[in-house]
């Protein structure tokens, strides 16, 4: 009896590259403006290899960059630690293993695996996908380089100065139409002591996708209205946004 128990707990348990099951409504891509990251606490430069490896050439080359993709429910109870929780560090996490590849690109869209947040992001929300690991990181990566070949030009032309939100959904409309209606801007006060700095800066752009019902992947943008935003300025005064730059 002891050897049928512990069949069935193996049986039920999420096997390697599985994440486990979990009912959720949609899935939303958060993409982060490093800059206003490591600007947001001064410490975070020392601590954090993807602050301390941010420059100019890095940041043109990939404006926003992967913060994680989100499965989320439309009553805001979001699934999160689907496999179980972890508690400890990013880096105490077990690794996540890839095809050579899907590294190479997650590496370039996420420059906080350096830091082992590609570890915390799919113990907490990779987990509750139902996809393999290779599968949720290869979406994540791939959406991330479609909303830069549609707006990352725009934020990195405006690097160490305003722009208006209506100026960001224009090369959206223009670059890629599906997902005007898709992106949210969030606005944020970094908390650096320095009293230049102290002004609104975006800090995420966010993108609400369909799951598609026959593979659990992300399928088509969702406009931000049907997830339950009223806007797509959060925290943006007068609709502008400070583009935050490596240089200052």
């Amino acid at each position: 009896m002891i050897w049928r128990g512990l069949l069935v707990v193996w049986a039920l348990w999420p096997q390697a590259g599985y994440a486990a099951s979990s009912d959720f409504d949609y899935y939303l891509l958060a993409l982060s403006v490093a800059p206003a990251f490591c600007e947001d606490n001064p410490g975070r430069t020392r601590r954090f290899a993807q602050c301390r490896q941010l420059n100019e050439a890095a940041f043109k080359a990939m404006p926003l960059t992967l913060h994680g993709l989100w499965p989320n429910r439309l009553d805001r109870r979001h699934p999160a630690f689907c496999a179980g929780e972890t508690r400890g560090g990013f880096c105490r996490l077990p690794a996540i293993s890839l095809p050579a590849d899907t590294r190479v690109r997650l590496g370039r869209v996420m420059p906080a695996t350096a830091d082992c947040l590609d570890r915390y992001q799919w113990a907490k929300h990779g987990s509750c996908s139902g996809l393999r690991e290779a599968d949720y990181f290869a979406a994540s990566a791939t959406l991330t380089e479609r909303v830069n070949r549609a707006l990352g030009a725009e934020i990195a032309r405006h690097m160490g100065r305003e722009v208006s939100l209506d100026t960001l959904r224009a090369a959206l409309a223009r670059n890629d139409p599906a997902l005007k209606e898709a992106v949210t801007f969030d606005c944020q006060m970094p908390a650096t002591p320095d009293p230049a700095k102290r002004r609104p800066m975006l800090r995420e752009v966010r993108v609400g996708f369909a799951r598609n019902p026959a593979t659990g992947a992300p399928g088509a943008p969702l406009d931000y209205r049907r997830i339950g935003h009223r806007s797509y300025n959060s925290g943006c005064p007068g609709g502008r946004a400070y583009v935050d730059s490596p240089l200052d």
